[in-house]
């Protein structure tokens, strides 16, 4: 009888846990204005923020599964559009970009018309560009009223 109520305590427990991670990767709401908040390069203590980044940055990402990138440097926007998938894996959830045209605000390891962000907290997108010695780059939901 112990044992039974050891094991059903420990069900309880994990399946508990497991509805609570579920629910953090499936419902992430990620439609809507992704702000760039802060800056990070390989270097301790090389974190920017706001006005002090090298620029400002932004993706809208719409219900239809397109998206747009919009960058701010130098008082020059630059813009670039396409489409994404958003993709469960093993470690988190993911947002897989493909650029419709080739941009210097790509922000990719391969050099090529792709980009992925990953969910690093709840509500904060990050780059994956810094695997390959690119910025740090983190952005935070500005809007959740763009469809």
């Amino acid at each position: 009888m112990k044992h039974l109520a050891l094991i059903i305590t420990f069900l309880a427990v994990f399946t508990s846990c497991s509805k609570d991670i579920e629910e953090a990767t499936t419902t992430a709401d990620y439609y809507g204005k992704w702000t760039l908040v802060k800056m990070s390069g390989s270097m301790i203590n090389s974190v920017t923020t706001g006005t002090a980044m090298e620029w400002q940055e932004s993706y809208l990402f719409k219900n239809d599964g397109t998206f747009e990138k919009s960058r701010m440097r130098n008082t020059v926007e630059t813009k670039a559009v396409g489409t994404y998938t958003a993709i469960d894996y093993q470690d988190g959830k993911y947002l897989e970009l493909t650029y419709s045209n080739d941009s210097e605000i790509i922000g990719s390891c391969y050099g090529n018309l792709t980009e992925s962000l990953y969910f690093s907290a709840a509500n904060t997108l990050s780059s994956t560009w810094r695997a390959c010695d690119g910025p740090g780059l983190e952005y935070q939901k500005a809007d959740s009223n763009f469809n």
